[in-house]
């Protein structure tokens, strides 16, 4: 059998290139598109049989995941240990093809993405995937992250190889509608104090803000049509008393809508704790006084139902479908959005 000829074109920058489609919260470091929060990342659409994409310097304690979607399959997950890591997909037919590189693990440290090489002969970028008309975003922590969504029940501690933020109910409620999202959650934080009762940590009416999960100002003009809370979980830790969460739930809100005049806001409560579910619900009819577009989802707990509970009792992917499938219902009553939305490069 006759060997196909290896070609290797001229590597592209991919924070210097017109042709990428960046998704999600970012900023540039050293010459390079640099992520850190869950399922950030970049598109584009080339003809070829490959590509390799190069690396920043990475220094974290736990490996980074990378999932790389081509022609809308799930093709490949890579470990990322300390940037000098290729990340290859090579042998597609040459032709056309839409990828999607995503970070889908969480983490301080932000994954640094420095150059794009295509494969194949003439191999070329073409013009990038076009943007949703439609836009969610995602306010949250460990459930929204999909941090444990991979792993078992039997699984006490928690592995960056066990998060997978595509199969969090977050992202899958975007997929079924054709949405474009942004997924601003941290493990392990509330909206008065955190897992461990600590109220000095960072909150989520603080992080949401943020360019990066350790500061500075988004600004960047993005605007959501739709805005998922899904905040007040780990508050339990302290436990934060009724009043205050309130107060902290009501002051996010209006920071939302501040930022989203018209955007449906939707807060989703319930899947590891009921502990606010009534405040939170008391919470919303205050708040729908004067603004009837602030909404409340309660959804079951995984707990009492072994088959939905992944690593260190947090949602799997059967949990992850179950909340999927509630959210889309109650997004599709408050926007009339119907059918998925199909789109493709400019």
């Amino acid at each position: 059998m006759e060997k196909k000829p290896f070609y290797l074109n001229t590597p592209i920058k991919l924070a210097e290139s017109e042709m990428i489609r960046v998704r999600g919260r970012h900023s540039v470091i050293d010459g390079c598109l640099a992520f850190d929060w869950t399922n950030s990342g970049f598109s584009f659409v080339f003809v070829g049989t490959g590509f390799i994409i190069s690396l920043g310097s990475y220094v974290a304690d736990s490996p980074a995941y990378v999932r790389i979607t081509v022609d809308g399959n799930k093709t490949q997950r890579f470990a990322v240990t300390n940037g000098n890591e290729k990340l290859i997909i090579e042998g597609l037919t040459d032709k056309r093809h839409r990828v999607d590189v995503l970070k889908v693990t969480e983490g301080d440290i932000q994954l640094k993405f420095d150059t794009l090489t295509l494969l194949g002969n003439g191999a070329t970028l073409r013009k990038p995937p076009l943007n949703s008309p439609r836009r969610i975003e995602f306010i949250g922590d460990s459930i929204t992250c999909g941090y444990g969504v991979l792993g078992l029940s039997t699984d006490p501690t928690f592995f960056t190889y066990q998060q997978d933020g595509t199969y969090s109910y977050a992202y899958l409620t975007a997929e079924k509608f054709g949405a474009d999202a942004r997924f601003i959650a941290i493990s392990g934080k509330g909206i008065v104090c955190n897992c461990n009762g600590d109220r000095t940590d960072v909150k989520g009416g603080q992080y949401y803000q943020y360019l990066t999960r350790k500061g500075g100002v988004c600004d960047d003009g993005w605007v959501a049509d739709v805005v998922v809370i899904n905040l007040g979980t780990n508050d339990s830790g302290g436990p934060a008393p009724d009043d205050e969460f309130s107060l902290a739930a009501k002051d996010l809100v209006s920071k939302v809508r501040a930022r989203y005049p018209e955007a449906q806001i939707i807060w989703m409560y319930g899947l590891m704790s009921n502990l606010y579910a009534e405040i939170l619900r008391k919470t919303v009819r205050e708040i729908n006084k004067t603004d009837k577009k602030v909404h409340f989802l309660f959804a079951e707990s995984i707990f009492g139902n072994e088959t939905e509970i992944g690593a260190n009792g947090h949602p799997n992917v059967r949990a992850s479908i179950r909340a999927s499938a509630l959210l889309y219902k109650k997004i599709r009553a408050v926007t009339g959005w119907r059918n998925k939305v199909n789109v493709d490069e400019e």
